[in-house]
């Protein structure tokens, strides 16, 4: 998330969350395919999930807040297959008036089962760490207040904010770093709870927490 509209944790004026009774896992079956896509074209295409996070970040502001989630899904594989060539904006235009196009680029497809394989299971970002931890569980930490130009899992709501280690997460991917294709810097995660009025203030709810993962680099000691 960067210092932006796509930062759009604990701002208002969004409507409501609408809840579904018996929610399908995908509303249409273009949001089935475009998940699917994405998947298959991690590989192929040489990218992470952190980098396409933060090609989704890239999207105009106008266009991020008029369109879905799985809109941006499909966006970023649009940009996604110009960039390693596979099409074309021309191509794409074609497509969408209903013509046919040749691609000027194969690429291999991943077997169904593989695919299957890995969505049952996942791929962890845990990454080995020799660095002793910082902090314990029980510690009070401040996360940085921090303005990066590029893909950050800190949000804006808990910058500055104070809030309690309840768990050491090991070493992780670095999403930063590895967003950018710089490496993936693993570095020791913490999961941090704030209290609610600790975020937004004496209006909000006492009795409520948030709980983040936050990274090494983005806390600080609270004192």
């Amino acid at each position: 998330m960067t210092n932006s509209v796509h930062d759009m944790g604990g701002m208002h004026g969004f409507g409501a969350l609408t809840h579904y009774d018996n929610e399908p896992v995908f509303e249409s079956d273009w949001q089935r395919k475009t998940f699917g896509l994405m998947m298959a074209s991690l590989g192929p295409f040489q990218v992470n999930l952190d980098n396409v996070r933060s090609r989704m970040e890239s999207i105009s502001p106008t266009t991020y807040l008029s369109v879905g989630y799985y809109d941006k899904w499909f966006l970023t594989l649009e940009d996604l297959a110009i960039e390693k060539g596979l099409v074309s904006r021309e191509d794409l235009a074609a497509l969408a008036a209903g013509k046919d196009i040749s691609l000027t680029r194969d690429v291999d497809p991943i077997p169904a089962d593989g695919m299957l394989a890995f969505l049952a299971t996942g791929a962890t970002a845990a990454r080995p760490i020799d660095t002793p931890a910082r902090f314990a569980v029980g510690d009070q930490v401040r996360a940085k207040t921090l303005n990066p130009s590029g893909h950050t899992r800190l949000p804006r709501y808990a910058r500055g904010k104070v809030g309690t280690v309840i768990a050491d997460l090991g070493g992780q991917i670095y999403p930063d770093s590895n967003a950018t294709f710089s490496g993936e810097g693993p570095e020791r995660a913490f999961t941090v709870k704030f209290k609610a009025t600790e975020l937004w203030g004496s209006e909000a709810n006492a009795k409520d927490t948030v709980c983040i993962d936050l990274w090494d680099p983005y806390l600080e000691p609270a004192t």
